[in-house]
């Protein structure tokens, strides 16, 4: 069974949580990070292994490799993001 391939929109202080849980699972793995903050994501996504970074989330929710997502963002951007 392949693993699935999770983006994160955000690359913040919460995400460094959520990119812990990843480095050990046997059923997802850390695919993709996007960032609007330039440089972040290519930082982040080669601190936490992640084959890809962007710097607009809706490329990575365009991307057909990226299985699934996390919203990693302060909530009152959920919104914006998620619908």
């Amino acid at each position: 069974m392949s693993k699935v391939r999770v983006g994160f929109i955000g690359a913040g202080r919460i995400a460094d949580l959520h990119a812990r849980g990843y480095a050990n699972n046997p059923t997802g793995t850390l695919f993709a990070v996007a960032d609007s903050s330039p440089g972040r994501a290519e930082t982040r996504a080669t601190e936490w292994h992640a084959d890809r970074s962007y710097e607009d989330y809706r490329e990575m929710l365009a991307d057909p490799d990226v299985d699934a997502v996390e919203i990693l963002l302060p909530h009152f951007l959920h919104r914006e993001v998620a619908i």
